[in-house]
């Protein structure tokens, strides 16, 4: 049970934010830890498993999410750039803690990057212009009531957090449970 507690607490946390961001879409945009989770992955699951947790979570939470989650060129753009942060986490997760948190940085606006980038290219509503792309990455559309910018800045903080979170648990966790599970010493 030890083992699987992690895993159990990484998972509740991740529905919990899921369904609180669906409840309170305004409040807090784009502040969840499925980014940091995809980032992490190699780091909390060795091989296939690293990629393929964050994916099966995402995939059975996806229908909670706010907007158009029927449209299926929007998962797949939402996927292709959750690949992409999974892949800078794993080309990284031998570095040190300061490293991590950079990345998660970086992940965060690659992910901002491929998913505005291909809304500006497959939603009429933007000029196909460096300035029709601008208004994609950074103010959103016309009648949006939050700018793009928010979601970027959130998934950014978002992702540094909770990638801090999963680092130290990774840390901290395996010396517990080895500490937990050793016979404590008797008296004679």
């Amino acid at each position: 049970m030890h083992r699987y507690l992690p895993l159990i607490l990484i998972i509740g946390l991740l529905i919990a934010f899921r369904i609180l961001g669906s409840v309170l879409p305004d409040s807090q945009p784009n502040f969840q830890p499925l980014a940091a989770l995809f980032f992490c992955g190699a780091l909390l699951a060795r091989g296939w498993r690293g990629f393929a947790i964050p994916f099966g979570i995402w995939a059975v939470t996806y229908p909670l999410g706010v907007g158009p989650v029927s449209n299926l060129s929007i998962f797949v753009t939402t996927l292709m750039a959750l690949v992409a942060m999974s892949l800078m986490g794993k080309a990284i997760s031998d570095r040190g803690f300061p490293t991590l948190l950079v990345g998660a940085a970086a992940a965060a606006v690659v992910f901002h990057l491929i998913t505005n980038g291909a809304a500006w290219l497959g939603d009429p509503m933007y000029e196909k212009s460096a300035l029709g792309l601008w208004q994609s990455l950074w103010t959103g559309p016309p009648n949006s009531t939050i700018p793009s910018w928010v979601f970027l800045r959130n998934l950014m903080m978002a992702n540094v957090l909770f990638t801090a979170i999963f680092v130290g648990a990774q840390l901290r966790l395996p010396r517990l449970m080895t500490l937990s599970a050793s016979p404590s010493p008797r008296q004679s």
